[in-house]
């Protein structure tokens, strides 16, 4: 279940946020705080959100505006109202308003506790959810199979060719590099700059990501392994939840440690591309990293195998490889070590750097195809053809 709390000060969004994330089940959490004295409901993602905790000392007329509004345009959320101004006629207003439980403020953790499960309980809340983005993650089978390369280029072909709004996320918590293969330097704010901040919401996201091209965006991975100390599976499930609100894609780049954090990741994703190459010790790096996937119950259909550096003179076929692994290869791409070598020294995506060559390419083909948009030659064809006919 997702639990949004817009609360009146920093000092009650703490509280909340002690309260909720000691109580947690498998639900998730947003904590924002108001801004200018304004709820802005808009920030979330109401289609996904369950519960929404309101708290304030006064109860005002442009809350209950706003509360009405949210609760008749949307199914979800349920929404808990924390008030110490609940008098008879502000009660009634509050109900007309659409609220399903009113509580004391400040917030007890007995009393919203007690609300929340209430709400569970009566199956009141509903199931919809809609999210904006779709949430792809990248993992090599063996260490050096170019996954970071792969998610990153990737992600520019989807900006750039497909109009599509791209936020990278680099998870290689000890000397994550992906900022390096897109950038000629790495910028001022990381993924530990973002986890710190009390209320997690769009702007704070923004704040913190580096603009790697129109429409693509980077979260660089702390710049020392000290700054990942504190990073929890919580904080990323919550990072995630926020960001699939804002963007189109959020591509993830994994580690090939499984650990607490990877498998929050790896079970929110829409899709898991394990990346590795045409060499006999990456394919039994795969085969055991499919049996995991097997194991922790991932449909088959979730899981994409991608080969990199794949060329004629590859001592194993792709027939080979697929019997092998007992499933088909999804993506290859061509081993193009001349220019793939130029784009991560020079730092600049491969299609700016080298637009023509057959790399390139073949992003751009991966890219539509995972947009589930007409590569433009191919509609420009198409258009052809009907029009002779």
């Amino acid at each position: 279940m997702k639990i949004a709390a817009i609360a009146s000060s920093q000092e009650s969004l703490i509280k909340i946020k002690e309260i909720l994330e000691t109580n947690a089940h498998q639900d998730q959490f947003i904590f924002l705080e108001r801004r200018d004295g304004q709820l802005d409901i808009d920030r979330l993602d109401l289609f996904s959100t369950n519960i929404l905790l309101i708290d304030v000392e006064n109860i005002s007329k442009l809350d209950l505006k706003a509360i009405s509004a949210c609760t008749k345009e949307h199914p979800n959320p349920a929404i808990i109202f924390a008030s110490s101004d609940t008098k008879n006629g502000q009660m009634l207003e509050l109900m007309r308003a659409g609220v399903s439980e009113v509580i004391s403020f400040p917030v007890s953790e007995g009393e919203l506790l007690g609300a929340i499960e209430r709400l569970r309980s009566r199956r009141y809340i509903s199931s919809t959810y809609r999210p904006r983005g779709k949430i792809l993650s990248f993992v090599s089978a063996k260490g050096g199979a170019g996954a970071t390369f792969i998610a990153g280029n990737l992600g520019y072909a989807l900006a750039s060719d497909c109009k599509q709004k791209v936020l990278f996320i680099d998870l290689h918590m000890q000397f994550g590099d992906a900022s390096f293969y897109l950038m000629e330097a790495a910028g001022p704010s990381t993924l530990s700059d973002v986890i710190s901040q009390t209320g997690l919401d769009s702007t704070v996201i923004a704040s913190a990501t580096v603009q790697v091209a129109d429409n693509y965006y980077l979260l660089q991975a702390p710049d020392s392994p000290d700054k990942a100390v504190g990073i929890k599976p919580q904080h990323i499930d919550n990072l995630l939840t926020v960001a699939i609100q804002d963007f189109d894609y959020i591509i993830v780049d994994l580690p090939k440690e499984i650990d607490a954090i990877t498998m929050k990741v790896l079970d929110r994703s829409n899709n898991i591309y394990v990346v590795f190459q045409p060499v006999m010790a990456y394919l039994r790096a795969l085969t055991k990293i499919l049996h995991l996937f097997n194991l922790l119950g991932y449909e088959p259909q979730k899981i994409v195998t991608v080969v990199n550096r794949m060329d004629s003179a590859s001592a194993i076929s792709l027939d080979k490889m697929e019997n092998a692994i007992q499933k088909s290869i999804d993506w290859v791409f061509p081993n193009d070590f001349l220019n793939a070598t130029e784009s991560a020294n020079t730092g600049i995506p491969i299609q700016k750097l080298q637009p023509y060559a057959s790399i390139s390419k073949v992003f751009s083909s991966v890219a539509h195809e995972i947009a589930e948009l007409q590569p433009a030659t191919e509609r420009a064809e198409s258009w052809f053809s009907k029009w002779l006919k």
